[in-house]
């Protein structure tokens, strides 16, 4: 995934990295809130060993090395229940010594002699005065179980140099730290989802998606009304969806083809606008005066008499059986040129009828009347008839519907007609939807320009 990629899926994705945002901000509110809060105080005190005031630098650096020596074990004496034990006493709390030092962390700076005793507690005074008594029972200890010198003096002390106090604030929770904390990991997991969701949704969305070296030669904008009115000639002329057929139709019109082309267009999956593309793209083609038909030869399913409001009892089945003639089934549409060819009966064995002679004989003869024939197929991926109807025609179409399709059942489309030796020439994506709005306003601003 290119960075490209990468910033579409965040984009794509914004509203689960808002939402995982909100979620890990608002968490860490609520956890800050009900938790309670957590005060330290700290005390530290001076070890020396006797010895240290000697008159020589060396007997110096002798006592200091024997202190830093014992200082690691008094930060683990300081923790022990004979420490803490007496602690308790004195206090009266109402704890243990395991629990007790669970709450006490000792610590020292790498070649200091003093040593630091923390404590946390929830109450700011008792963790003052649990310090402080600790720091006093660490010293008792140590003269206790340390041996005396020739002058019945302790050969170790420890001597108070900061006493504990009271704090002012609690350590934790610290709520605008842990907000901030909260906010960021939701940023980092929703990003993290966002991203998920690209990788784990292969659907396409728009040309840069189909990762195929395929032109796409038509993209035809997501519309609620084509449910309703399907077919352009029903639209406004300057209308996003006319205006994307018209430009279909400018760009297969380049398509290299020896005579009359004749242009058969599949999916790979149903339901992708491939029957409606075929409609309107014959409809934007005898607008401009191309003498242009309409062969439904999805026998499976045939939907063109349906969508274009004419008679489809007999069509091409009858006519590929020789039941009837050209002339009988195909019927002309509007006043622009354009014939339609519909489907017929629904055969028994659709795929010998379009693989037949007798298919290409139809083909040949249409397309010596017509400038441009159009061949409505059923979904390469759901049954062999368009990829029979490809090795007939001079060009194939795939018909892709955005946010639907996945780049996987493309490339598969892609390889059925190529397993058949042919080429797919270009793409007609549908339903996608970043078209609209932006032909709108290119169509907005030639309009302002015009009557400026």
């Amino acid at each position: 995934m290119n960075y490209l990629a990468v910033i579409r899926a965040l984009l794509s994705g914004w509203w689960i990295i808002a939402g995982a945002t909100l979620i890990g901000a608002g968490a860490s509110l609520v956890v800050t809130t009900i938790t309670p809060p957590t005060y330290q105080s700290s005390t530290s005190y001076y070890v020396s060993v006797a010895g240290v005031t000697s008159a020589t630098a060396g007997e110096i650096a002798q006592g200091s090395t024997a202190a830093q020596q014992k200082i690691k074990s008094y930060m683990q004496l300081a923790a022990s229940p004979r420490v803490l034990q007496g602690v308790i006493d004195e206090l009266d709390l109402d704890t243990t010594p395991a629990a007790l030092a669970s709450q006490v962390t000792t610590s020292v700076d790498t070649g200091s002699v003093i040593i630091k005793i923390a404590v946390q507690d929830d109450s700011a005074k008792a963790s003052a005065t649990i310090a402080e008594r600790i720091g006093k029972s660490l010293a008792t200890v140590v003269q206790q179980i340390e041996p005396t010198g020739a002058d019945r003096k302790p050969s170790v002390t420890l001597e108070e140099v900061t006493p504990a106090s009271v704090p002012t604030s609690p350590i934790a929770p610290r709520k605008a730290a842990d907000i901030a904390l909260g906010l960021f990991g939701g940023l980092a997991v929703g990003a993290a989802l966002a991203l998920l969701r690209a990788a784990v949704d292969t659907r396409i969305r728009s040309g840069e998606d189909l990762d195929v070296d395929v032109p796409v030669v038509g993209d035809i904008a997501f519309d609620t009304d084509a449910a309703r009115q399907p077919l352009i000639i029903r639209d406004e002329v300057n209308s996003a969806r006319s205006e994307a057929f018209r430009s279909l139709r400018t760009n297969i019109q380049f398509l290299r083809t020896s005579g009359a082309p004749t242009i058969a267009l599949t999916s790979a999956r149903p339901s992708e606008g491939k029957t409606t593309t075929t409609a309107n793209l014959g409809i934007a083609l005898s607008k401009s005066g191309i003498r242009t038909v309409v062969i439904d030869a999805d026998l499976r399913r045939p939907n063109v008499a349906a969508l274009m409001n004419i008679e489809g009892a007999a069509g091409l089945t009858d006519l590929l059986v020789g039941r009837v003639e050209l002339e009988d089934v195909l019927q002309d549409w509007g006043v622009d040129g354009l014939a339609v060819l519909p489907a017929g009966t629904v055969p028994p064995n659709p795929s010998e009828l379009i693989g037949s002679e007798a298919m290409a004989r139809v083909l040949a003869e249409l397309a010596s009347r017509f400038d441009v024939v159009l061949v409505d197929t059923p979904p390469v991926l759901a049954v062999t008839d368009s990829a029979l109807v490809s090795t007939l025609v001079s060009t194939t179409l795939l018909v892709t519907a955005a946010n639907q399709t996945k780049t996987s059942d493309v490339r598969l489309a892609i390889e059925a007609l190529s397993r058949v030796g042919q080429q797919v020439a270009g793409v007609v994506l549908t339903k996608t939807k970043h078209k609209a709005s932006r032909s709108a306003y290119y169509r907005s601003e030639y309009t302002s320009a015009r009557t400026a």
